[in-house]
């Protein structure tokens, strides 16, 4: 029994994982951003902004989508520690994953709307 050759690597620092995703940055936010735009819409039927009516319901989305969109953002400046150079650019901490938070903001509110209320109220 004897091995021809051996079978060890040498294993650099740049193949070690560190504790993030192997996701790149950008793709980090983009699906951050949908899950908040998510939450957003959930947080405003689970509150009960939706009884207002209308105007108010479409003023109090508008204000629960950028109050948590805002905290997105701390997220990842802060948290995460995304900067222009991760993000490739000075003002992607912001712009990445906008349509799809705004998106996924309104399908949630919709469908959580319709399955918490099935019967409109009468006018």
């Amino acid at each position: 029994m004897s091995s021809a050759g051996s079978n060890l690597a040498v294993q650099t620092s740049k193949d070690v994982k560190t504790g993030r995703l192997a996701l790149p940055p950008t793709s980090v936010v983009y699906w951050l951003r949908l899950g908040f735009g998510a939450l957003s819409g959930a947080v405003y039927n689970l509150i009960g902004f939706n009884q207002g009516g209308v105007a108010l319901g479409t003023l109090a989305l508008i204000s629960v989508g950028i109050g948590i969109y805002a905290v997105s953002i701390l997220v990842v400046k802060n948290v995460l520690g995304y900067g222009p150079e991760e993000l490739k650019g000075p003002n992607k901490h912001v712009t990445i994953g906008l349509g799809s938070y705004v998106i996924w903001m309104v399908f949630t509110t919709i469908l959580l709307n319709t399955v918490l209320n099935p019967h409109p109220s009468p006018s």
